[in-house]
């Protein structure tokens, strides 16, 4: 078993904030799949657990239903619930790494939250018990994907740190002096000893470009005040009652467009840097992309199925080029896990999709309100973690090719060219 096999499944046992559950459709229909759920990021510092699971839906945004209650789910569907638990311990707060622990499959097995159809939010509740045991999850299964779940374990490891990643260490502490002023808890910071982590982390896989990380997580933080200030622009053009009913719609639409060419920037900042980072833009067009910036322009709720299927299209057109190119090499190779950011007004969703599977689902692990006060830093670790744990993913899958060869840049001989 690899280490990140060895790291899910040791020892999860007690929680303090529960995962999101999805069993999919067995259909092989895979663009009829629906899209659905969401998760919220922490509300505190301190995080809370849950015994009491709540459930809401995914709706397209609207202004109706920005504060819409949650409803518990009563699932009359023939899928299995599991509970999520977890353990967590200071032993790499203190300086040590994930590789330095001993790895065991102990009898106490806690159950990973899978089983509901689709992509549920979990909602945690007021109830909170302290982790024994960090980078510790454990389940029942030691395979690397759950075929009944349509989980890859790169999907699982995503989800679980998204859900509760005000409960793991993020980024190496070397960047705290960075982020002062920002109410970010220590225990977010690790002692960093490897030069990779077996699990999803912030971090610098080359020393030199490690300012430029902070620097684009700065960014993503920074871009929440600039999202706040256009929403407060778009709810002044709303109120105006003395404005003709066209010209306030097509300035609404501008600013709404505004919006997205704000959060796009900053999300194509990071991916950039993440790029250079892990030398990934050495291989250029040989390589497809491995993480989509999406876009969903116009959108109301009564258009949430046409949206739905043009994320659909987008993701699992880019999966077919990385089974094309999974398959070309001198040995086949498994197509890696592939990522997407979709952009809607002042909301980032973040989706994931098994390359590998023709008739995979999309997984929503996260939705982000990008204007919601006091949530700045949390929703930017969540795109960062998201950025970098694709970076490793993809440079996985480059180890397991060892045919692909970077591109030669032909340096032109004229120093006036």
């Amino acid at each position: 078993m690899s280490a990140l096999s060895r790291w899910f499944w040791s020892g999860f046992t007690k929680s303090r904030s529960s995962g999101i559950s999805s069993r999919p459709s067995t259909s092989d229909q895979s663009l009829n799949r629906v899209l659905h759920g969401r998760v919220t990021k922490p509300t505190h510092t301190e995080a809370t657990s849950s015994k009491d699971i709540k459930y809401r839906g995914f709706i397209p945004y609207n202004e109706d239903n920005e504060k819409d209650e949650d409803v518990t789910f009563k699932s009359s569907l023939d899928a299995t619930t599991f509970a999520a638990q977890a353990d967590e311990s200071d032993g790499e707060r203190n300086g040590k790494e994930e590789s330095d622990y001993v790895y065991n499959n102990g009898d106490d097995k806690g159950k990973l939250a899978i089983g509901l159809p689709l992509a549920m939010m979990v909602q945690p509740t007021e109830e909170s018990e302290e982790f024994d045991s960090e980078d510790n999850v454990e389940d029942e299964t030691d395979s690397e994907s759950n075929p009944d779940t349509a989980w890859r374990l790169e999907q699982i490891y995503l989800n679980t740190i998204l859900n509760a990643r005000n409960e793991y260490t993020l980024m190496p502490s070397t960047w705290r002096m960075h982020f002062r002023g920002i109410p970010l808890p220590n225990s977010l910071f690790y002692i960093k000893t490897k030069s990779k982590s077996i699990r999803p982390r912030i971090y610098a896989r080359t020393d030199r470009l490690e300012y430029r990380g902070a620097l684009a997580l700065r960014k993503l933080i920074d871009v929440h005040a600039r999202i706040q200030d256009i929403r407060g622009d778009e709810a002044e053009a709303k109120g105006d009652q003395e404005m003709d009913r066209t010209e306030k719609k097509a300035l609404i639409r501008t600013i709404s467009a505004h919006m997205v060419k704000q959060l796009r920037r900053a999300l194509e900042q990071a991916l950039d840097w993440a790029k250079q980072d892990g030398g990934i833009d050495q291989y250029g067009d040989t390589l497809p992309p491995n993480v989509m910036v999406m876009e969903l322009k116009d959108i109301s709720v009564t258009d949430e199925p046409e949206s739905e299927l043009k994320i659909q299209l987008e993701m699992c057109e880019l999966a077919q080029q990385w089974r094309t190119h999974a398959s070309g090499g001198d040995a086949p190779v498994q197509a890696p896990v592939i990522f997407g950011f979709v952009i809607m007004k002042h909301i980032i969703t973040i989706v994931t999709l098994d390359a590998a599977d023709p008739c995979a689902v999309i997984h929503v692990p996260c939705q982000l309100h990008m204007a919601e006060r006091n949530q700045h830093q949390w929703n930017a670790l969540a795109i960062l973690v998201t950025i970098c744990w694709a970076r490793d993913v993809v440079l996985d899958y480059i180890d397991d090719r060892p045919d692909l060869e970077p591109e030669v840049k032909v340096e032109s001989s004229d120093p006036d060219a």
